[in-house]
């Protein structure tokens, strides 16, 4: 890659000239994120953007073309039913299933007890499905005898999505935070979220694999997990997990820690998860589904559908056939006619009859489920690999001086040696806008708070080959380095 000379400041920023009307400081957290990606994005200006939401199209292959969609069967443009459980419970059931036997082969009979008694939904990715989780819970809770106002406790640093939905809800629910810490990989301990809990706590929200820090809990962490459960469940608290990276954890065989294989009921215990971060392609399809305590099932087909509208068919059939080819390459076997069954409910359109015996052939013809392997390999090796580079730049680096990702996903947190990098995060970000002209999110867009000595950014690997990524990431040493001269 030509080495570029940015060190002349333009006089002008159309970006920031166009979305940057108010201080960050007086932004909500997630406001000001969605400002940062507005600026970083507006293509008048010619930024290197190193948090991108979009898997670059020359990079990663496709999981199915839209050809290949078109040929397995007809397809009826509309909507599903309210909450796509018409369609979907059943396929949603086999993976969960899979998942639990996958390492807790000792369980099975709980765990099929539990799969099978679950509530489950779907909706138009797992913002709107946890959006639609939460106003489920606050309804129940209120139903319950609940008089006043709940509190639901999120974990920051995150992304910070939930933090808006709450603060949508118009005062009708109190936020508090845990502020997970650097030496628990920004993962909440037992202790903080009982020290947070109050009477009126309602829910509990965490995200693991954590974005951005992308840890997990695992290994012996795995108490201080089984420990929140227990609390919850005991203080008659919904702990609500979003697992949306767990297919992103590499090596591909290392065990990943299911709620549901840390207790014995439903009850209080929600996870949520979706096919955007882990497949190429699929972000803009927005799907997702929650699967969990029974309780919630009609409040939320009645609140999700009234709020979101229905998942349309397309989505719906790239989500199905995501789902089936990851339940059966978990329990290690081949698509089965018996199994064309997961896509009779009204899949392709309510007035679209499936032939099983058809649609199991077609499939075959197409070799669909071989493709679907052999590219989410080739996309999972895109991704090892970026990590691994990555991680090597970073380490021997003088300007960055603390990473986190536990080889997992395609996010990247990088910390700012303090001693370089003075002012804060909006600072910090404009002089990479002006100067390098590289668009990253700086830290306090997931709630690391706003300090010179704790200026973290965060970069996605996804949109552009590792060896620009590292350019990239040289051009900001550089700058770093020359000040210090």
């Amino acid at each position: 890659m030509q080495k570029k000379n940015y060190t002349k400041e333009r006089s002008v920023s159309v970006s920031i000239n166009a979305y940057y009307k108010d201080s960050m400081e007086n932004l909500e957290i997630y406001q000001r994120l969605i400002q940062y990606w507005s600026i970083i994005f507006d293509r008048r200006e010619d930024i290197h953007v190193l948090d991108n939401m979009n898997f670059n199209i020359n990079l990663f292959p496709e999981i199915f073309t839209r050809t290949e969609i078109a040929n397995l069967h007809p397809v009826e443009p509309g909507y599903t039913s309210p909450d796509g459980y018409t369609e979907m419970q059943e396929l949603i059931r086999a993976l969960e299933l899979a998942r639990l036997h996958q390492h807790a082969p000792n369980r099975k009979e709980i765990t099929k007890n539990l799969v099978s008694h679950a509530g489950v939904g779907c909706g138009n990715g797992c913002t709107n499905v946890m959006n639609g989780v939460i106003n489920s819970i606050l309804k129940l809770k209120q139903e319950e005898g609940m008089t006043s106002k709940p509190e639901v406790i999120l974990i920051l640093p995150n992304y910070t999505v939930y933090t808006a939905q709450l603060s949508n809800l118009q005062g009708k629910v109190n936020p508090r935070y845990v502020y997970a810490k650097r030496e628990n990989n920004f993962l909440p301990t037992c202790a903080e979220i009982q020290n947070a809990i109050s009477a009126t706590t309602a829910a509990v929200v965490i995200t693991y694999p954590n974005n951005p820090a992308q840890s997990t809990y695992e290994g012996d962490n795995v108490q201080e997990l089984k420990k929140i459960v227990d609390l919850c469940q005991a203080n008659e608290i919904f702990l609500v997990v979003d697992n949306i990276y767990q297919d992103l954890v590499f090596p591909r065989e290392r065990k990943f820690t299911e709620i549901f294989n840390l207790t014995d009921r439903l009850d209080y215990v929600v996870k949520i998860y979706g096919c955007s971060k882990d497949t190429p392609f699929y972000s803009g399809y927005r799907t997702g589904y929650w699967f969990g305590d029974p309780r919630l099932s009609e409040k939320y087909k009645y609140m999700i559908s009234s709020t979101e509208n229905s998942l349309n068919t397309h989505s719906l059939i790239y989500f199905a056939l995501n789902l089936y080819f990851k339940y059966k390459t978990i329990v290690k076997e081949e698509p089965t006619l018996q199994d064309m069954r997961f896509f009779t409910q009204g899949l392709f359109g309510w007035s679209q009859s499936v032939n099983e015996e058809q649609l199991f052939k077609k499939m075959s013809e197409l070799d669909l489920f071989q493709k679907y392997q052999l590219r989410i390999k080739t996309s999972n090796d895109i991704q090892k690999e970026a990590l691994k580079r990555v991680v090597e730049f970073v380490s021997q680096s003088n300007v960055f001086t603390d990473y986190m990702n536990e080889q997992i996903g395609n996010v990247f947190f990088i910390k700012m040696n303090p001693e370089l990098c003075n002012g804060n995060d909006d600072d910090f970000f404009k002089k990479l806008f002006y100067e390098a002209k590289c668009g990253v999110l700086p830290g306090n867009v997931f709630g690391i708070p706003q300090q010179s000595n704790e200026i973290w950014f965060r970069i996605t690997l996804i949109h552009d080959q590792v060896d620009n990524i590292i350019q990239y990431l040289s051009e900001i040493e550089e700058i770093y380095t020359r000040q210090r001269v």
